[in-house]
C-alpha cells in the first residue's frame, strides 16, 4: 500500500508539471506574442502626428493648486 502511494505522488507531480508547461506554451505564449506586436504600454513606437502631448492645465488659480485635485 505504501508503494502505491508513493506512485501516486511521482505521478501526480509529473503529470502536473506536463500539465502546467502545456498549459504555458499553448496559451500563456501566443497571448504573450500578440500582446508584445500590438500593445504599447510605454509609448516607445513613433506616432504619425509626433510625440507632442498638449499641456492640460488643471491647477490654473492658487486654491486649486493647494486642493490638489
Amino acid at each position: 500500500m505504501q508503494s502505491l502511494i508513493q506512485f501516486t505522488e511521482r505521478f501526480g507531480s509529473m503529470l502536473s508539471r506536463a500539465l502546467l508547461t502545456v498549459l504555458y506554451f499553448a496559451v500563456l505564449g501566443p497571448f504573450a506574442i500578440l500582446y508584445r506586436l500590438f500593445a504599447d504600454p510605454l509609448h516607445l513606437r513613433r506616432r504619425p502626428s509626433g510625440n507632442w502631448t498638449a499641456w492640460k492645465d488643471t491647477n490654473s488659480s492658487l486654491n486649486a493648486a493647494k486642493r490638489q485635485d
